[in-house]
């Protein structure tokens, strides 16, 4: 997919404000494409499973693991967050064109450890672009 300078741009300017830049430009560039330009709803969900994901992989490595109520219910909500972090995924990814559905497959939607681990990567990208968007008055990026 040829990247448009406008999303080159976009990337720049998240990580000029971003404490850590995107790791992943290409991929979040992909997306922006595919999903921030035409329909920016889907984009939203994603950003936005995300950085749920990333909040609660925060909380749940900063705890001992013990086999309290809470952590149980915890456990239970990271999985369910990553199920609908991975099918925004997959939604963004099928609409972006048939050589990129093959490539965000093979990295990050097979059922490996290591492609969990990118997809856990890519969600840590993701998540500052959500951040990013929410210090933009909101009719900037049509409530988002």
């Amino acid at each position: 997919m040829k990247i448009s300078a406008g999303t080159g741009k976009l990337i720049d300017e998240i990580n000029d404000f971003a404490d850590k830049p995107i790791v992943n430009k290409y991929e979040v560039s992909v997306l922006i494409e595919s999903t921030f330009l035409p329909d920016k709803k889907l984009f939203k969900e994603l950003i936005f499973n995300a950085k749920y994901v990333n909040g609660l992989k925060k909380v749940i490595s900063g705890r001992s693991i013990n086999k309290d109520d809470y952590m149980e219910k915890l456990f239970a909500e990271f999985n369910n967050a990553v199920g609908n972090y991975i099918s925004s995924l997959r939604k963004a990814v099928l609409i972006s064109g048939d050589a990129n559905v093959k490539f965000f497959e093979d990295k990050y939607l097979n059922l490996t450890q290591e492609s969990m681990a990118d997809a856990m990567r890519l969600a840590d990208d993701l998540a500052v672009v959500k951040e990013y968007f929410n210090t933009l008055p909101k009719d900037t990026v049509d409530g988002s």
